[in-house]
């Protein structure tokens, strides 16, 4: 199936459904999808701890800067799951 294919049949169905009860339908689908963010700020904090570890593996005398360093950089990273959480409490409440 091709994408217009796919979008076509959606259009033709939210157009027969009431129109009452599609809303809550529609907020519980973009709170899975604003969810779904946490998805990519887990893999990137995998890869900064990662190679934060190679980097103290390798230098083993500076590995108080680099942990505090990634620290801070895995903080920033969880933020955006954080909004993501936060947007999907929100539609569904």
């Amino acid at each position: 199936m091709d994408f217009m294919m796919i979008l076509t049949n959606v259009l033709i169905f939210l157009e027969e459904v009431n129109p009452n009860s599609i809303g809550s339908g529609l907020k519980g689908i973009g709170a899975g999808i604003a969810v779904f963010t946490g998805v990519g700020s887990g893999i990137g904090e995998g890869n900064v701890a990662a190679h934060a570890m190679d980097a103290m593996a390798r230098q083993p005398e500076i590995a108080g800067k680099i942990s505090t360093s990634m620290l801070i950089g895995q903080a920033v990273a969880e933020t955006t799951g954080l909004y993501g959480l936060l947007i999907a409490i929100m539609l569904v409440i």
